[in-house]
């Protein structure tokens, strides 16, 4: 088995990781864990007829994301540039940022189309119409905490006024609440 990602990855694997959003470390992975091929921006496989093209996006989840497009197929794994059904885990420690994962999934629509699978690091499978959802859910709760931190409010009353309120139903309830979502896209801001 080889193992290939993103430099970041190896670099982020091969040392201790302080998760302070889970309150928790995250030791060094052990040797026979860590990618044997790293790359900087994009590499190709040829496998069983098939062209697969990987490539390094900007931050966004972190500084390590990248996008696995099998093009024959017509199918793109987005790692953790894309959930469905939970709001996305933005490792700001790592480099994440909310406006990493906004121009990280307008990225992904420019690549799709309408018969594209998309394989979400978390949730059921995705097309397009799921991605553009996602998009615009992050693009609103953005928009909603910049105006009340452009207001003057702190994170704590940004909280209290539920920008994320239509949206949790659907997103809030698996991996990460709304009030923690909230605070993780207001400390990638500010």
């Amino acid at each position: 088995m080889v193992i290939v990602a993103h430099e970041n990855v190896r670099a982020r694997m091969s040392t201790e990781q302080i998760l302070e959003f889970f309150d928790a470390r995250v030791p060094p992975s052990p040797a026979a864990a860590l990618p044997v091929v790293t790359f900087n921006d994009a590499v190709t496989f040829y496998f069983n007829d098939e062209e697969i093209h990987v490539v390094h996006f900007p931050p966004a989840h972190t500084d390590g994301d990248s996008v696995i497009h099998f093009r024959r197929a017509n199918v793109i794994h987005t790692g953790d540039l894309f959930t469905y059904e939970q709001y996305p885990f933005i490792d700001v420690a790592s480099g994440g940022s909310i406006d990493g994962m906004i121009a990280g999934a307008k990225r992904l629509l420019s690549l799709v189309d309408a018969d594209t699978r998309l394989i979400p690091g978390h949730g059921p499978l995705g097309d397009r119409s799921r991605l553009k959802e996602f998009h615009d859910m992050l693009v609103t709760i953005r928009g909603r905490i910049v105006l009340g931190a452009e207001a003057g409010q702190s994170v704590d009353e940004i909280v209290q006024y539920e920008p994320a309120r239509e949206f949790d139903a659907k997103w809030g309830v698996n991996f990460i609440s709304s009030e923690r979502f909230v605070r993780l896209v207001h400390s990638s801001l500010y």
